[in-house]
C-alpha cells in the first residue's frame, strides 16, 4: 500500500485519540517511521502491522479499527487528497459507489504499481448489492467503515443487510447488502 494509507492512519489515530496513543502504536508494530511518504509503495505487511497495533493498543478488534479508518478515510483523508475528483463521483451514494471504479482509473496514473479494488453496485429485489474485489485479503471490514462514511457524506440511512466474504486465489471478494435511503 501507498505511504499515503499509513499517513491517513496516523492523522486518524492523532486526531481522534492522542500523539501519545500514535507512539504507542507505532513502537508496538516496529514499524519505521520513514514508512509516511505518500507516493511511495509500501509492503501491505506495514499497513497491517499497524492496524495489528492499533488493536493492540486501542483494545478494540482489528476489524473495527478498519472500519473507523475506512469511514475516516471517506470523510477525512480522500476528500483533502482528492476532493474534486470524489465531488466529480456522484452526487447520491448510489452513483458514486456506481463510478467508483472511473475514479480509481483517474488515479491510476499518480501512482506507480498501484492496484485498486474494484466495485460494482447491483440493484437486486428491494436491496443494493456492493461487489468488492481486491488483491489484498481482510479489508472488508474497510469497506465497511467506507460505506458508512459515503452514508454521512450523502446524508442516507444505511442499513447493512449482510456480508457474504469469498476468499479467493487472487485476493478477497466480497458481497455486501445493503439498503440505502434518504434522510430527507
Amino acid at each position: 500500500m501507498y505511504g499515503l494509507i499509513n499517513s491517513a492512519l496516523k492523522s486518524m489515530i492523532n486526531e481522534q485519540f492522542s500523539a501519545d496513543t500514535w507512539e504507542k502504536i507505532l513502537a508496538v508494530s516496529n514499524v519505521p517511521n520513514e514508512s509516511f511518504m505518500t507516493m511511495r509503495s509500501y509492503d501491505d505487511q506495514i499497513t497491517y502491522d499497524l492496524v495489528g497495533a492499533a488493536s493492540e493498543i486501542l483494545a478494540m478488534p482489528a476489524e473495527k479499527c478498519l472500519e473507523l479508518f475506512g469511514e475516516y478515510w471517506v470523510l477525512e483523508s480522500a476528500p483533502r487528497e482528492y476532493g474534486s475528483l470524489l465531488d466529480a463521483c456522484g452526487a447520491n451514494f448510489i452513483e458514486f459507489m456506481s463510478n467508483l471504479n472511473t475514479l480509481h482509473d483517474r488515479i491510476t496514473t499518480t501512482f506507480l504499481d498501484y492496484r485498486p479494488p474494484e466495485f460494482c453496485c447491483e440493484e437486486r429485489e428491494g436491496h443494493h448489492t456492493i461487489i468488492y474485489r481486491s488483491p489484498r485479503e481482510g479489508l472488508v471490514p474497510f469497506v465497511v467503515g467506507l460505506l458508512k462514511g459515503l452514508a454521512i457524506r450523502f446524508n442516507c440511512e444505511l442499513n447493512i443487510l449482510g456480508i457474504e466474504k469469498i476468499t479467493t486465489e487472487r485476493g478477497t471478494e466480497a458481497e455486501i447488502k445493503i439498503t440505502i435511503s434518504s434522510r430527507d
